[in-house]
């Protein structure tokens, strides 16, 4: 299927990872034809679909959602998303998948200062790797402004903790619906242990109304043909749990 370098696969012009793709030493060209790019949705809706059956499985699987930041980039690049290079403005051999990657839009922080976001997850447009760079120091063309395929964005329990408070989710939508952003998917996982709350927290009358909450927050969206998906997942005491994807008819997005 291909020869090994430095444990990164080489793929000739029969590779199933894009068939219409050509390499050159195990780099994307530049010139290839990447419309086809659906395998890249199907392997991120495979691996949040194994971070959801995780977490329902198993709530306590996870101490923090950086242990679910995690499990979900490793499931990402073990696929088809770790084996192959494409290519930045110079040349640099670089994966798709990167976490912590910065918005192209800036907002609102600490003493006013406007400053650029970052996705928990992203996944770089192989055909447009060309049009940046990450070397810190040039500055033409634009350090760091790749367009995106998909961001991903994780809460959990990110609900307040004696009232309701979805400020999380609503900086989360905002930031992966924004058009200056450039994200062709976004997807807005949402997690919710149940038995992290006592009965007396006053929460869990509130929980209960959680995915109608979050799905008219997602239709009054500015955009509503915004490329946006919400995973709900609540894990409830009785080792049930509540699965909602909003909008319903995205739900092939993460069960492809």
């Amino acid at each position: 299927m291909g020869s090994d370098e430095g444990g990164v696969k080489n793929y000739g012009e029969s590779s199933c990872l894009l068939q219409s793709a050509k390499y050159e030493n195990g780099v994307l060209r530049s010139d290839s034809d990447l419309s086809d790019s659906d395998w890249i949705f199907q392997e991120l809706g495979s691996a949040i679909k194994a971070l959801v059956d995780r977490f329902v499985e198993a709530p306590y699987f996870f101490y923090s959602e950086q242990d679910m930041h995690a499990y979900l980039y490793h499931k990402l690049i073990s696929s088809r998303l770790g084996q192959f290079y494409a290519e930045t403005h110079f040349g640099d051999k670089i994966v798709l998948l990167h976490k912590e990657y910065p918005t192209l839009n800036t907002y609102p922080g600490p003493n006013k200062k406007f400053t650029r976001g970052h996705f928990d997850i992203s996944i770089f447009d192989p055909l447009h790797t060309s049009e940046s760079h990450w070397r810190m120091q040039i500055k033409q063309p634009p350090y760091s402004r790749h367009k995106l395929k998909a961001a991903v964005v994780l809460g959990l329990n990110a609900i307040g903790t004696s009232r309701l408070e979805l400020a999380h989710f609503k900086k989360d939508l905002q930031r992966l619906t924004d058009p200056l952003n450039m994200v062709e998917r976004g997807y807005l996982l949402f997690f919710v242990r149940r038995e992290d709350y006592p009965s007396n927290s006053g929460m869990l009358p509130l929980i209960e109304g959680l995915p109608k909450i979050l799905e008219k927050a997602v239709h009054a969206n500015p955009d509503p043909t915004t490329n946006l998906v919400v995973v709900y997942a609540e894990a409830l005491s009785s080792g049930a749990s509540v699965f909602r994807v909003i909008p319903q008819h995205r739900s092939a997005w993460v069960a492809p």
